[in-house]
C-alpha cells in the first residue's frame, strides 16, 4: 500500500505527518484524494474553540459521520484530519458491491467523502462513507460534496415562502448558497451579514438588497429600522463558532417568524435569553442534514444533489471567489487566517 500524508490539528498548530496506509480489508475502498477544502469547524478548532466535554452530542457511529476511532468527538489532538473532498477509487476489497443507497462500486468512480480524512493522498475507507459524484457535475463540484450537498439541503428546508424577508448571517460558503436558496425560493428582500466586505459585495452580486457589515454597523438595529421594527421572517444563522450569530440572527428575527440554524455553535453562548422562543412563538428549524442515520443523511445528500444537478445554484461564483493551496501549506494557511481571523475566500481549496 502507499505512504500517504496525513494532517493533524492542536490549537494554534497543524502536523503533517507521512504514514503507510495498512492492507487493505475485503470490505474496504483506497481512494486517491483529486481535492479537499477547509471547513469552518477546523479554523474555529484551531483557535481553540471547542466543545466541552460535558457538552458533546449523545449519538453513536451511526447518527454521527466521522471518525470512528473511539476517542471523544473534540480531543486535541485532532485528525487524521479532513471531512471535505474527493478522488477515484483506486482500488477496492472483495467484499465491496454497492455503495449505501444504491449503486455498484468499481475502480475509476469518482467519489465525495462524508468522512476523515481527506487531508491526505490517499484514504482507506468502507463505501458506507464515500456517494459516486453524480451524472452531469464536475469533479471540483462533487469533491465540495459535504460542504455543497449539507448547504444545498438546507436552502431547501429553511422554510421560505414567496414574499418572505430573509437574513443570512454569515455569508461565507454555505451562506451563499442558503443566500442563493432564499432568492430563488421567492423572498422579497434578503439581507446579507459578514465582517468581510469581498463576502458581502458576492452576496450583492448575486441579488442581496442590502449586505451589512458587522463591524461597521449593529445588524439587528439596521434590519429593525429596515422593517420598521418588525423583523425579518426568516433568520438564517450560518456563522458557528462562538454563538455570536445565533444572537444576532434571534434580535432580528420577526414576530412567528423562522430562526433557521445552520452553523455549528461549540462554545457556551453567554447571556442568551429564550423568552422570545415562547413570547413570539418562533419556529425553529435545524438544518442538519448528515447527523442522523448514515442511510437517512445520504437520503438528504441526493435530495440536495438533485437540485445541483438542475443548475439551482451558481457554483462559478464560489470558485471564483475561492483559493486553493498545495497540501503541505496547510500548517501557513491556519496560520495566516487565524491571525487575521478573518477569511475571504469563500472556500480554500486543498490540492495534494
Amino acid at each position: 500500500m502507499p505512504e500517504t500524508r496525513v494532517v493533524y490539528l492542536e490549537p494554534g498548530k497543524l502536523t503533517v505527518d507521512t504514514i503507510s496506509l495498512p492492507e487493505l480489508q475485503p470490505n474496504q475502498i483506497l481512494v486517491k484524494t483529486h481535492q479537499a477544502s477547509v471547513c469552518g469547524s477546523e479554523r474555529y478548532f484551531y483557535r481553540g474553540i471547542t466543545v466541552r466535554p460535558q457538552d458533546e452530542a449523545r449519538g453513536g457511529p451511526e447518527t454521527r459521520i466521522e471518525s470512528e476511532t473511539g476517542e471523544a468527538g473534540h480531543t486535541y489532538p485532532m485528525g487524521p484530519l479532513g471531512h471535505e473532498g474527493g478522488g477515484t477509487i483506486v482500488e477496492m476489497g472483495s467484499a465491496v458491491d454497492e455503495y449505501l443507497g444504491g449503486g455498484k462500486v468499481s475502480v475509476g468512480d469518482r467519489v465525495g467523502s462524508l468522512v476523515y480524512p481527506t487531508y491526505t493522498d490517499y484514504w482507506i475507507t468502507d463505501p458506507t462513507h464515500v456517494q459516486p459524484i453524480p451524472e452531469g457535475v464536475s469533479f471540483e463540484v462533487g469533491c465540495l460534496y459535504e460542504p455543497l450537498g449539507c448547504a444545498a439541503w438546507a436552502a431547501l428546508y429553511t422554510g421560505i415562502k414567496l414574499g418572505d424577508t430573509v437574513a443570512v448571517n454569515g455569508v461565507g460558503f454555505a451562506g451563499n448558497i442558503l443566500l442563493q436558496g432564499a432568492l430563488k425560493s421567492g423572498a422579497s428582500r434578503v439581507f446579507a451579514i459578514d465582517i468581510e466586505p469581498a463576502k458581502l459585495e458576492v452576496a450583492k452580486k448575486l441579488g442581496a438588497d442590502r449586505g451589512i457589515n458587522a463591524r461597521e454597523e449593529d445588524p439587528a438595529q439596521v434590519i429593525n429600522d429596515l422593517t420598521n421594527g418588525e423583523g425579518v421572517d426568516v433568520a438564517i444563522e450560518a456563522v458557528g463558532g462562538k454563538g455570536e450569530g445565533l444572537v444576532q440572527a434571534l434580535h432580528m428575527v420577526g414576530h412567528n417568524g423562522i430562526l433557521a440554524l445552520y452553523g455549528d455553535n461549540y462554545a457556551p453562548v453567554k447571556e442568551f435569553c429564550f423568552h422570545r422562543f415562547h413570547e413570539d412563538g418562533l419556529d425553529i428549524r435545524n438544518l442538519n442534514a448528515v447527523h442522523y442515520t448514515r442511510l437517512r443523511s445520504i437520503e438528504h445528500m441526493k435530495e440536495a444533489y438533485r437540485a445541483v444537478q438542475r443548475g439551482v445554484f451558481d457554483l462559478d461564483i464560489i470558485f471564483e471567489n475561492s483559493v486553493s493551496y498545495p497540501m503541505g501549506e496547510l500548517p501557513d494557511v491556519f496560520q495566516k487566517e487565524s491571525e487575521a481571523q478573518d477569511q475571504n475566500s469563500l472556500k480554500t481549496l486543498i490540492i495534494p
